[in-house]
C-alpha cells in the first residue's frame, strides 16, 4: 500500500468508524439514556435536560476543546483529529434511527460494542473523535494523576452525572457500557489474543532451541541473563507461537528439561515473519 493509498484508507476508516459509533449512540445509547462517558455522554445529558441536538452539543463542546489543546500546549491538532471530530458530529446528525431495542441490557451491550468498534477503527486510523482527553490533561495540572487516570476520572464524572440526572441504575449500566466499549476498542486496535509468548529458562537451552526450530519451525531468540539465586549465568529463550501451538511447545520443552522454568504471556498482535506482514507505508 502506497503512502497516498494509506491516507485514503485511513480517512475511509475514520468515516466508517464514526458512522458505526453514531449507530451505537443514536440506536442504543440515546433511547436507553446511557453512555460510555466522554463528550458524547455530556451531549446526551444536554439532550434530555435542555433538548439540545446531540450533533450540535458534540460540535459545541469538542471544537473549543481542540482549540484549547492548541492554545495551552501548542499541540499540533492533526487533520485526522479535526476530521474525526467533525465527522462524528455529522454522522450523529445524519444517521437517525429509533430505538433498536427496549431492553436496557441489550442496549448497553450492543451500544458498547458498536461504540467501541467504531472508535477502535478511528484510533487505528490514527484519528480521534473528541477532546475529552484535553479535560483529562487539565486535571493533571492540579492533581497527581496519570493520563489514564485522568481519562478515567472524566468518564467517572460523566457517568456519575447520569446517576444524578437520571437514576443510579442507568449510571451502573453506563459503567457496563464503558467496560464493553473499552474492550472492543482494544480488540480492534490490538487484535484478538491469538498468540502466546514463551519465556523459557532452562539448563539445556541449546537442545530446546534446536528442537523448536526443527519440530515447530518457529524462530527463537536467546537472551543472556544471570541467576541471582544460583549465582550462575543463564540463557533465556523467547519464542512466540499461536494458541494452537501452546501445548506442543510445552510438551517439547518438558520432554527435554523437566526442571525448566516457563512463563506464558498473552500477545495481542505480532508483526513479522510467520505472522502478520508489516505495512509497506506507515
Amino acid at each position: 500500500m502506497t503512502k497516498v493509498q494509506r491516507v485514503w484508507w485511513d480517512y475511509a476508516m475514520i468515516t466508517l468508524g464514526t458512522a458505526i459509533t453514531a449507530v451505537g449512540i443514536n440506536g442504543f445509547y440515546v433511547p436507553a439514556r446511557i453512555s460510555d462517558g466522554g463528550v458524547s455522554g455530556v451531549g446526551i445529558i444536554l439532550l434530555y435536560l435542555l433538548h439540545v441536538p446531540l450533533w450540535a452539543s458534540l460540535t459545541i463542546l469538542n471544537v473549543p476543546l481542540l482549540w484549547l489543546s492548541k492554545k495551552l500546549w501548542g499541540s499540533r491538532v492533526g487533520l485526522r483529529t479535526v476530521y474525526g471530530t467533525l465527522m462524528l458530529s455529522a454522522m450523529v446528525g445524519i444517521i437517525h434511527i429509533g430505538p433498536v431495542t427496549h431492553n436496557i441490557l441489550l442496549a448497553t451491550v450492543y451500544g458498547g460494542l458498536l461504540s467501541g468498534v467504531g472508535l477502535g477503527m478511528v484510533f487505528r486510523a490514527r484519528g480521534t473523535t473528541g477532546g475529552s482527553d484535553v479535560v483529562a490533561r487539565l486535571l493533571l495540572r492540579f492533581l497527581p494523576l496519570t493520563m489514564g487516570q485522568g481519562m478515567m476520572a472524566v468518564d467517572f464524572f460523566v457517568i456519575s452525572a447520569f446517576g444524578i440526572v437520571f437514576n443510579p441504575t442507568l449510571a451502573m449500566y453506563s459503567l457496563i457500557a464503558l467496560f464493553i466499549s473499552s474492550r472492543a476498542v482494544d480488540v480492534v486496535q490490538e487484535g484478538v489474543s491469538y498468540a502466546r509468548a514463551f519465556t523459557i529458562v532452562s539448563q539445556r537451552p541449546d537442545i530446546i532451541a534446536a528442537k523448536i526450530l526443527e519440530v515447530m519451525d518457529r524462530g527463537v531468540t536467546r537472551i543472556g541473563a544471570y541467576g541471582e539465586y544460583t549465582k550462575e549465568p543463564r540463557e533465556i529463550l523467547y519464542v512466540v507461537v499461536t494458541r494452537s501451538e501452546v501445548g506442543t511447545l510445552k510438551e517439547l520443552v518438558y520432554s527435554i528439561d523437566r526442571t525448566a522454568f516457563v512463563v506464558v504471556a498473552t500477545v495481542h498482535e505480532v508483526v513479522g515473519e510467520g505472522f502478520r506482514k508489516p505495512p509497506v507505508e506507515v
